[in-house]
């Protein structure tokens, strides 16, 4: 009778440590001092399998995917498809916002920025011409700004409609 860690029969196996863990608490695979051991453990298992699953062809370890070695190269596929679902959900509701309205594209947002300043812009700068004349008559100091406010508000109230 020759006993064996729990990691090493899971290694034997293809499984994972875990996966025997869980197979010595439920009882399916008893120890031996702490040991495993592999002939009766596996006779334990296939005794107490389900039928549907005895038909099932084992996996041959030579067709399994080999993992990098590498960890710095290999991305965990959890953390992956993590990262693929809540850039799709950022997407969704992006996609959302722009259809109710409350998004719109910045290129629009800055054309029509530059729109405004352009036209405010040029509204400023035709104040000289529209208003030289009667503030170079005027002599008071008080018209001279009451003039200018009214030009200028005249200018934002006529910017700010629709």
């Amino acid at each position: 009778m020759t006993l064996i860690s729990q990691s090493e029969f899971a290694k034997r196996q293809g499984w994972s440590r875990q996966y025997v863990t869980k197979l010595v608490k439920s009882g399916k695979i008893r120890l031996h001092k702490g040991k495993v051991n592999p002939d009766e453990a596996l006779k334990a298992i296939q005794a107490q399998a389900e039928p549907s699953t005895v038909l099932r062809k084992p996996v041959s370890r030579d067709t399994l995917p080999v993992a990098p070695t590498d960890s710095r190269q290999a991305v965990d596929f959890v953390t992956a498809r993590t990262m693929r679902e809540a850039f799709r959900a950022k997407m969704a509701k992006m996609e959302y916002e722009e259809k109710a309205g409350k998004l719109t594209e910045a290129s629009k947002v800055r054309e029509d920025a530059y729109r405004a300043g352009r036209m405010l812009r040029d509204a400023l700068l035709g104040i000289p011409d529209r208003q030289a004349d009667v503030l170079a008559a005027e002599t008071d100091p008080r018209k001279v700004r009451q003039l200018l406010m009214d030009e200028l508000e005249a200018i934002l109230s006529e910017l700010s409609g629709p």
